[in-house]
Formats: C-alpha cells, sequence, structure tokens
C-alpha cells in the first residue's frame, strides 16, 4: 500500500498506541548494569557516576509494567558474547580502544549474560508470557542477523519504544536501523544510560533530531496507563 494512503502518525502518543507498538529492552543484563557485573568490577569510567544506570533499570521496570497492564508486545534483547560469534573486527577495534583483547563478557548461560533481576521476561506459565519475546544478538544492533523484523512484523508492530544500555552503542545502532526499517521511533530517554554523561546527552539530541522522539519514561507510562484504564 502506497504510504499516502496509509494513516501517517505524527504525534507520539499515535504513534506508540498499544495495537500497534512493542518495548524493546536493549541489553539490561547483569554483565553490563548489575554492581557485580562485569563492567562495574572493570571499573569502567562513569558506571557509578552520573550516567544514570541505576535510574534506567528502575525506569525500565516501569514501562515493563505499564507495557503489560496495557497489553503491549515486550521484546528482551539480550548480547550473546562468546568468542566464536565475535569477529576479527570487533576484537581489533577492542584491542585499539583499549590495548588488549577483549575480556570474557556475557557469555552464554551465565549469570553474567542473564538478565537483571527487575527486567526479567516472565516465568513460561505466566499470563503474560505469550505477548514477550527474547532476542538474542551478537552485533550492537538487535536487528543485525536476528528475527527481531520479523518478530515485529508477525505481530502487526509498527512503532517501537526503546530503552537500554549503552545509549550510545547498542541502543543508538537498534534505533538506526528500526527506524531505516521503517519504524515509527520513540526512544525513553531516561530509560536508557551510557558510561560517560556527554555521550548519553549527544546520542539522544541525535536521535531525537533525526530518528524519531525521545520522550521520559513517565509520560509513556502514563499514557498506557490512562489507555489501559479506558479499555
Amino acid at each position: 500500500m502506497p504510504v499516502l494512503d496509509r494513516p501517517i502518525w505524527e504525534r507520539w502518543e499515535d504513534q506508540i498506541a498499544a495495537g500497534h507498538s512493542a518495548l524493546v529492552l536493549v541489553d539490561f543484563q547483569n554483565d553490563f548494569v548489575h554492581r557485580d557485573g562485569w563492567v562495574a568490577t572493570q571499573q569502567i569510567p562513569g558506571f557509578l557516576g552520573d550516567t544514570g544506570i541505576d535510574l534506567a533499570v528502575e525506569r525500565a521496570a516501569s514501562l515493563l509494567a505499564a507495557a503489560r497492564a496495557a497489553g503491549v508486545l515486550r521484546v528482551f534483547v539480550r548480547m550473546i558474547g562468546d568468542e566464536k560469534y565475535l569477529s576479527a573486527s570487533m576484537h581489533a577495534l577492542y584491542a585499539r580502544n583499549h590495548g588488549h583483547r577483549r575480556p570474557v563478557c556475557v557469555q552464554e548461560g551465565t549469570w553474567g549474560a542473564d538478565f537483571h533481576t527487575a527486567l526479567r521476561p516472565a516465568d513460561v506459565d505466566s499470563a503474560v508470557a505469550e505477548r514477550e519475546i527474547v532476542i538474542d544478538k551478537h552485533r550492537y544492533s538487535a536487528f543485525i542477523g536476528t528475527r527481531l523484523d520479523q518478530v515485529l512484523r508477525s505481530n502487526g508492530v509498527e512503532a517501537l519504544v526503546i530503552c537500554g544500555v549503552a545509549t550510545s552503542g547498542c541502543v543508538e545502532s537498534t534505533i538506526r536501523d528500526g527506524f531505516m526499517l521503517d519504524y515509527y521511533v520513540v526512544t525513553a530517554g531516561d530509560a536508557c544510560a551510557d558510561y560517560e554523561e556527554a555521550r548519553h546527552r549527544a546520542t539522544l539530541s541525535k536521535m531525537d533530531l533525526s530518528f524519531g522522539y525521545v520522550q521520559s519514561s513517565s509520560d509513556i507510562v502514563a499514557l498506557w496507563t490512562n489507555r489501559a484504564a479506558a479499555a
């Protein structure tokens, strides 16, 4: 159908209506966001500073609860970084930036690769489990080499609400690819976090300019909650 024969939702409130939107949670894994995880133990600058890792987890949990109540599809994305999945180019970039090979991180089946307790998919026997999907990836973008696009289109999704870590890495890569695949994208800016505040803010500024809205998690929660109550 030609694009002009379809409704064009210019307002973010219309874009993320429960019937055609999905909440995409990017890399809320123990190694990346837990205080006992790999990033924290490596003492990466900014992890416990002003980048808001803990707050991003808390706000993402509020988004998840609201999405469940409203019947919005939930997609839990996780990075699996075993050696067999990584490329020479990824190793070369890491060595250039850090002066050594990439350490073991988010290994398949480990606690570090698992989802943070506050942001886990529902148990399979839960009433909400049917609307929750796990996507494993091996590159920054949740769309590269995964079934994400197929799953979204199979569920009639046209708009994505995205949150996660790191804002300037896997979150940005997923946003860009989602927009290029013709999804509306709304970034829950305060439910994203990075390991440097300047990168976080610069990324959100660019996303809002060129790839969709950046909104507060509280505004998105309020919208979904009000519409769920009115349904």
